[in-house]
Parts: C-alpha cells; sequence; structure tokens
C-alpha cells in the first residue's frame, strides 16, 4: 500500500475508494496535489492492470509497436521507442527468448530484422483487448460525460505537456 502523503486528510485504503470526490474533496487540496494523487491513483490501477495480463509492459511496448506490420531492425526499435540500443538489445532477447519475437534475416540487407510471432500476435491481442477493455468500462460508466472528459483530458495532456518543456534543465 502506498503511504498516505502529509498534506492529505486521513481516508480510508485506497481499495475501498469508490470516487475521486470520496478520496479529495477539492476544498481540502490545492488543485495541483489532487491533480498528482489522482494520476497516482491511475498509475495504481494500471499497475493492477499489468500484473493480471500476461505480457510485461516492456513486451507490450515492442509488440505495440508491430502494429502496422512492418518488421525492424534494432536500431529502428531503438529509434521508434526513443531508448538506448542496449535497452532494446536486453528486451527483445527476451522476448525471442520466449517466443514472443523471432529475427531473420532479408536479402540485400546487412541487419537483421525483427517481428512477432503468431504467439507474441495473440497474446498481445488478448492482453490489449483485457487492457483497454478497462478503459473502455470505465469510460461507459461516464455516460454522456466520456466525450468531454475525453476532450479535457486531450488538453490537459498537451498543457501538461508544454508545461514540462518549459522546466528548467537541472
Amino acid at each position: 500500500m502506498l503511504p498516505q502523503p502529509p498534506w492529505m486528510p486521513r481516508r480510508p485504503p485506497l481499495e475501498s475508494l469508490m470516487t475521486p470526490d470520496d478520496l479529495l474533496p477539492t476544498s481540502e487540496v490545492v488543485r495541483d496535489r489532487r491533480v498528482a494523487w489522482l494520476l497516482t491513483l491511475v498509475n495504481r490501477h494500471q499497475h493492477v492492470i499489468e500484473q493480471r495480463i500476461e505480457l510485461n509492459s516492456a513486451d507490450m511496448r515492442l509488440l505495440w509497436l508491430f502494429n502496422d506490420h512492418r518488421a525492424r531492425t534494432l536500431r529502428e526499435i531503438a529509434d521508434d521507442l526513443s531508448l538506448e540500443q542496449s535497452t532494446v538489445n536486453r528486451q527483445v532477447n527476451a522476448a525471442l527468448t520466449a517466443g514472443l519475437l523471432r529475427r531473420f534475416s532479408e536479402p540485400g540487407r546487412s541487419a537483421r530484422l525483427v517481428e512477432p510471432t503468431e504467439r507474441g500476435r495473440t497474446l498481445f491481442e488478448r492482453d490489449i483487448a483485457d487492457a483497454l477493455g478497462t478503459y473502455e468500462q470505465a469510460l461507459d460508466r461516464l455516460g454522456d460525460d466520456a466525450a468531454p472528459f475525453l476532450d479535457l483530458l486531450t488538453r490537459f495532456t498537451s498543457a501538461f505537456g508544454d508545461a514540462v518543456h518549459t522546466l528548467p534543465e537541472r
């Protein structure tokens, strides 16, 4: 269980919370801390999803990349995922060992290519359906508020990205 932040009023355990209003009434905490705590809850819920699906987050990220059905070199994977090549090597080798990806040579190319196996595609499709299905259930519970929520979340995400990029380098 996450420790109780000192600025937050004493509340029931996270597992018993039903709505953000049960967690943090707006009047008790400034809005930046409320956003931070709500995003922490979202991360916690996403962690629960990750525990309930078979593929780990690195495998999901790799297999998602191949949704365009295009084989890639390790360098292309590293570039597309904005990761160091050593990280990609480690993740791809683990996925190869697990039978999620296959490596092959193509005539006229010096670098070997990587693509998902049938097993990798099947597991990805099952796990992504489960994971995305939880978002769909939550949006369904919002009813008519789902579309405005998505619009606001899109705007917030963009504004947050802009704010992040104005932070000074340290």
